[in-house]
């Protein structure tokens, strides 16, 4: 699959990308997420991840480097699977791996360690339960990317789920 590919081109990328102490918070004044509220959303359809547009949404920002604001979305589908198994740990995964990625860009690299850790941890816990292939996402390549992150030897992170 092609690096640029976007899974929601629909829904327009955030007027920037938000550094802590660069620019606006998005969701204080003048932020780009000012007056809007959370992403709130429905549990994944465990058949059809593909036809969930907060989880294309936040795919299409983590692969933009919208570390922050992905985090938002696969908050949402976290809550939306209470928080609790296997499904919501995939995308607690990915919020771990959001805050890494935030820490990172402000050169915090002992805190994004750490939560390139706990996002280890849960894809390989999530792995052990649902196997190698989950919700599209192939684990072993999601954790390979971690790995090579951790190690200072990767630049981008990005994540493509066999959909389409």
């Amino acid at each position: 699959m092609k690096k640029s590919h976007r899974f929601m081109p629909e829904w327009p990328l955030p007027a920037y990308i938000f550094v802590p102490g660069a620019n606006p918070h998005p969701k204080k004044e003048g932020g780009h997420s000012e007056g809007q509220g959370d992403p709130q959303g429905d549990p994944v359809d465990l058949n059809h991840p593909e036809k969930n547009k907060l989880l294309r949404y936040a795919v299409d920002l983590f692969n933009s480097a919208y570390f922050w604001e992905s985090h938002v979305y696969f908050e949402a589908l976290w809550n939306a699977h209470n928080r609790t198994g296997p499904v919501a740990d995939f995308f607690k995964g990915f919020i771990k791996l959001g805050a890494a990625g935030v820490k990172l860009t402000i050169s915090q690299d002992v805190s994004a360690r750490e939560h390139f850790e706990r996002a280890k941890e849960l894809f390989l816990d999530v792995k052990k339960i649902e196997g190698e292939n989950f919700l599209g996402f192939y684990l072993p390549e999601i954790i390979s990317q971690i790995d090579l992150a951790f190690a200072g030897e990767l630049k981008s992170f990005e994540i493509y789920p066999e959909w389409e």
